[in-house]
């Protein structure tokens, strides 16, 4: 799939392994090498492409080798029962 546009205001939940403020979200190392993250997020305002993401939730648990941006993770994500397919698959590529 190509590239595709997306966009998201939300509030968000995000705990994580490291040291205060989350490294990888300012592309620095994680503290431990690794990262472990819990996520849950509601969406107040969102876009990929031309789906719409307005108003949906979700939540996840995530683990990656290294820093985040570095890719490489896992994450086990559970996705708003109100989700259309393509929502969900929004959601999942984001």
């Amino acid at each position: 799939m190509p590239d595709v546009k997306w966009t998201m205001k939300a509030r968000e939940f995000v705990n994580c392994n490291c040291a205060y403020g989350c490294p990888c979200q300012f592309n620095a190392l994680p503290t431990e090498g690794f990262c472990q993250a819990v996520v849950g997020m509601e969406i107040e305002k969102g876009q990929h492409g031309d789906t719409r993401l307005d108003g949906l939730r979700f939540a996840g648990v995530f683990r990656w080798p290294g820093a985040i941006h570095h890719g490489k993770g896992e994450a086990a994500v559970v996705i708003d029962e109100r989700a259309t397919q393509a929502q969900r698959d929004a959601l999942l590529r984001i």
